[in-house]
């Protein structure tokens, strides 16, 4: 085999893996992309989560202090008679 025959195939083969890495890094682009728009989503979903938490724990809050009047007041009842 000639010098130039092997030079050529040489090329031949870094063409190949130099192609194969552009692939891989637009794959890797995209994947990148995917996963940025995921982990918004994901972060959008935790805020309304939270948000729905929060505002069931202020109900909680609002039924016990609720109950405590009520309990203080059939105590304050039950006293003055």
């Amino acid at each position: 085999m000639a010098k130039d025959d092997v030079q050529d195939i040489r090329l031949d083969n870094i063409e190949t893996k130099v192609d194969r890495h552009e692939l891989l890094l637009d794959k890797l682009a995209d994947n990148q992309l995917e996963l940025s728009t995921r982990l918004t989503e994901l972060a959008t979903s935790m805020d309304a989560q939270n948000q729905i938490i929060g505002e069931g724990f202020d109900l909680i809050k609002k039924v016990i202090l609720g109950l405590i009047g009520i309990v203080s007041s059939i105590m304050v009842g039950t006293q003055v008679m």
